[in-house]
């Protein structure tokens, strides 16, 4: 690739839309992100307008191709990357059948327990190495045949959000082995399995689902309407895929069997490279297709990371915010300086940072999962359950890790939350392992940034790419008398959400629908 060309990375994350622009050594040339509003019509639900996604991506890479242009650089291609699981049906003509329903959405969480006490869900597991959870697509596929039962009669495709986006560049009908791994692909054959939809009891939607295509193939051209649209040259080739968390992955430079990648955004991502699927432990987070050759990925995903932070600034942390120092300080560096004066393990308090209306996925699938404080005395202050807030974060990054088949030697880190030195520390402490931070920013449309660049032969391979376009920026080393602190206190943590297990579903039983 000549260094005059860029490719465009397009990353539909659950809250912001992001087009970036990348240079042949993977540099940001130029990025657009609008903010995607979320509908909550009901207390468990969480939906996107799936017109207005497609709208906002237009705009967002309608406004970078312009840039591009004033800087004189050539479009040599489109990646298309969003959010895994959830699901966004088009009837005959093309259109929406109803908004999409998001990842985070809670309200298959009966039907999650039904497939789990009745061990549909180990069944499954055997043959996908997925543990089904409220946003796994089949499990809100169930929920609308038994709530919705028109959208499906009206269904015609049934998609991932990105197979949407792609649909509305170009007019084909696909998806990628990074999606549909999730969780409706025999892992040993990359492909669809007709025995997981006879398990679920959704053997009538097969043929209702898109083609599948290894990630590095499911390229087309834009069609010409787009093209007119955009002021893009004819037949701009573009990619869809991978998923927004094999995107990071990639994006990120792990690739290659025993590494590890952490993304602590919306939620918290966490998953190590294999060379083949490995299904243990059991009924453990999800096993998917990575979207390089050969790779596959187990991860283990936390559903809340970042959102704790800002739940906690908001809430309960109005008195941290009014001691801003000089004017003009940003409040995300005033609060660790706040997290530093607190000694590691908050003083004995601990956060467990389940606060998604879904409950929690990983390391454990538990719909009625809350958030919770321990630990607090007449001693403690805000200051104090805001370090045990990054730390319940960490904490929940070391039992995702604990559950894994691999035992990786370092972790890359990225997402919101390694914009924070205190946090990525807190991070290495609490692992007891080195954790890098790459340069960059975008990491979910770099990876499909590089998908189409490996497409179209402007690399040789993703490990050419990688080697080319990915750089660490930053280090931290485990501090040796934190790690022995956090490994007691990860004991403390674990065993409370054990021992919480009955009363969580107790409470949801007496709060029914109140939540």
């Amino acid at each position: 690739m000549r260094e005059e060309r860029c490719v465009i990375g397009i990353d539909a994350g659950t809250s912001v839309v992001k087009a970036v622009a990348f240079d042949y050594c993977g540099n940001e040339v130029c990025s657009h992100e609008i903010p995607m509003p979320l509908r909550r019509p009901q207390p468990l639900w969480v939906e996107q307008d799936m017109n207005e996604l497609w709208e906002a991506v237009r705009a967002c890479l309608g406004r970078v191709v312009r840039e591009l242009k004033g800087l004189k650089r050539e479009l040599a291609g489109i990646g298309i990357t969003s959010t895994g699981d959830g699901t966004w049906i088009i009837d005959q003509g093309g259109n929406p059948v109803r908004g999409g329903i998001l990842w985070c959405d809670g309200r298959a969480g009966r039907i999650v327990e039904r497939f789990h006490s009745q061990k549909i869900a180990d069944e499954a597991f055997e043959i996908c190495g997925t543990s089904v959870f409220t946003g796994s697509q089949v499990a809100q596929l169930v929920w609308l045949r038994e709530n919705e039962p028109e959208s499906l009669r009206k269904a015609h495709v049934i998609f991932h959000a990105k197979d949407w986006l792609f649909f509305k560049l170009t007019g084909i009908i696909s998806s990628d082995e990074t999606d549909e791994s999730l969780t409706m692909l025999r892992m040993a054959t990359r492909q669809y399995d007709p025995e997981l939809f006879r398990i679920f009891g959704i053997e009538d939607l097969y043929p209702k689902f898109p083609p599948v295509k290894p990630t590095e193939e499911n390229v087309g051209p834009i069609s010409s309407t787009v093209a007119r649209e955009l002021d893009v040259p004819p037949g701009v080739p573009v990619g869809s895929g991978p998923m927004d968390v094999a995107a990071c992955a990639l994006g990120t430079g792990a690739i290659e069997h025993g590494q590890a990648s952490s993304i602590l955004g919306t939620a918290g991502i966490h998953q190590v490279i294999m060379n083949e699927p490995i299904l243990e432990p059991k009924m453990v987070g999800m096993t998917l297709c990575h979207g390089v050759k050969g790779r596959w990925i187990r991860m283990l995903a936390a559903m809340t990371a970042t959102p704790n932070l800002d739940w906690f600034l908001k809430e309960l942390g109005g008195s941290l915010s009014k001691e801003l120092g000089g004017a003009g300080e940003d409040i995300y560096r005033h609060l660790e300086k706040i997290v530093s004066s607190v000694p590691a393990g908050a003083d004995g308090v601990l956060f467990h940072p389940y606060l998604f209306p879904g409950g929690e996925r990983g390391p454990f699938v538990k719909p009625t999962a809350r958030a919770s404080f321990t630990g607090l005395n007449l001693n403690h202050s805000c200051k104090h359950l805001l370090r045990a807030v990054y730390e319940g974060v960490a904490f929940a990054t070391l039992d995702c890790y604990r559950h894994m088949p691999i035992d990786p030697q370092t972790v890359y880190l990225s997402g919101g939350g390694a914009n924070s030195q205190v946090w990525c520390q807190i991070m290495a402490d609490c692992l007891g392992k080195p954790v890098s931070v790459p340069a960059g920013s975008q990491f979910g449309a770099k990876g499909a940034a590089i998908n189409i660049g490996v497409a179209l032969g402007f690399y040789e391979s993703a490990q050419d790419a990688v080697s080319r376009s990915v750089k660490m920026t930053r280090f931290y080393d485990p501090d040796a008398v934190n790690s022995r602190l956090y490994q007691q206190l990860y004991e403390v943590y674990k065993k409370t959400a054990e021992r919480q297990m009955d009363l969580w579903d107790l409470r949801a039983r007496i709060v029914a629908g109140g939540d």
